[in-house]
C-alpha cells in the first residue's frame, strides 16, 4: 500500500531542529552553518542551559519529544505549544503519545520538565532573536511544496524534496510528514513511529542569499575526489548496499561511510529507506543535472 504524503510547517519545528544541531555542534563541519555558528551560540547561553543542552542526547528521549511536539493540538506559535506542554497532565501525555510508542521515561513529570525547560530558554537565549528572514523563507517553502504535492507522484515529489529519499512502504509505513528545517541543512533529521515518519528535511534556502548557490558548491566539492567518483560509476542504474560499496570501493568502512554522507548531501545519491535505516542507495542523475543547469545559469 502507498503511504501518504504532507508538508507541514510552524516556527516551533525549527526551534527543535536548531537545538537538535546545536547538540550535533562536534560535527558542524558538515552543516551549512559551520563551526562558527555553534561557536558564536555559545558564547550568548547561560551556564544554565549550556548544561542542560550538555546533559541532551539524541536519544529515545529527544525522540519521543519530536513526536509530542507533533502531536501538540496548538504550534501556530513557540509559546502556545509551551503552554500546552506545561498544562498537560502526566496521564495524558501517555494517553497522547501511547498511539505510537510503548516504551516512556521513567520519570514523565521530570522529563516535561526538562524538555520544557530547554525549549523555552533555548528560545528566549538564541531562537527568538533569529534572523526573521528564515520564518518567512521556511513558510514560504512549505506553501511551494504543498501545491507542488497536488497531482505529483507522491513517491517522485518526496524524492525530489528530501534531494534523495526514497520511502519503502513495505514497512507499514501509512504517513509521511515533511517539514523543512534551515538549521542543520544540508543534512536531513529522520524519525519513526510505525505507521508515521518523520523527516524534517533540508530546505536548501539561504538567508542572507548569497552569489554561490552553497547546493552547486556543495556538489561540485563532492565530486573533487577520485573515490567518490568511483562509488558514483559502481552505482550505475542499480541498488546497493553499504556493506557492497564498501567491498567494491576496497576502502575501510568509516572511509567509505564519510563519501556516501558527502554523495548524500550533494543530493547525488538514492536512499532507500524502512523505518529509519538506509538499506540501500543507488545514483541519482537529478543531483548531476542539478547542479549542471546551476553553474550553467552561474556563469552566464
Amino acid at each position: 500500500m502507498d503511504y501518504k504524503a504532507e508538508v507541514h510547517f510552524h516556527p516551533v519545528y525549527e526551534l527543535i531542529s536548531s537545538i537538535h544541531t546545536y547538540i550535533c555542534k562536534k560535527g558542524s563541519k558538515k552543516i551549512d552553518l559551520g563551526m562558527s555558528w555553534a561557536a558564536e551560540v555559545s558564547g550568548r547561553l547561560s551556564p544554565e542551559l549550556l548544561e542542560a543542552l550538555e546533559e541532551t542526547e539524541l536519544d529515545s528521549d529527544w525522540k519521543l519529544f519530536n513526536l509530542l511536539i507533533h502531536l501538540c493540538p496548538d504550534k501556530k506559535s513557540v509559546s502556545s505549544v509551551l503552554d500546552w506542554l506545561e498544562g498537560l497532565p502526566v496521564g495524558e501525555m501517555y494517553e497522547t503519545l501511547g498511539g505510537y510508542v510503548s516504551n516512556f521515561p521513567v520519570q514523565m513529570e521530570l522529563y516535561r520538565s526538562r524538555m520544557v525547560f530547554l525549549l523555552s530558554e533555548w528560545n528566549r537565549q538564541y531562537f527568538s532573536s533569529c534572523n526573521p528572514g528564515i520564518m518567512d523563507k521556511l513558510q514560504q517553502h512549505a506553501e511551494e511544496r504543498r501545491e507542488m504535492l497536488t497531482g505529483s507522484p507522491v513517491a517522485e515529489f518526496v524524492n525530489k524534496t528530501t534531494n534523495g529519499f526514497f520511502f519503502l512502504p513495505g514497512g507499514g509505513l501509512r504517513r509521511l510528514v515533511l517539514i523543512p528545517q534551515f538549521h542543520f541543512q544540508p543534512i536531513n533529521i529522520l524519525y519513526n513511529f510505525g505507521d508515521l515518519t518523520i523527516c524534517h528535511y533540508a530546505a536548501r534556502i539561504q538567508v542572507p542569499e548569497e552569489e554561490i548557490s552553497p547546493t552547486m558548491h556543495r556538489t561540485l566539492r563532492s565530486l573533487g575526489e577520485k573515490s567518490r567518483l568511483r562509488i558514483l560509476k559502481s552505482l550505475g542504474g542499480e541498488r546497493k548496499s553499504f556493506t557492497e560499496i564498501a567491498r567494491q570501493a576496497g576502502l575501510s568502512k568509516g572511509i567509505v561511510h564519510d563519501h556516501i554522507t558527502s554523495l548524500r548531501s550533494a543530493g547525488l545519491l538514492n536512499a532507500y529507506i524502512e523505518g529509519e535505516n538506509v538499506i540501500a542507495y543507488s545514483l541519482r542523475m537529478e543531483g548531476i543535472q542539478q547542479m549542471n543547469e546551476q553553474l550553467s545559469e552561474y556563469l552566464k
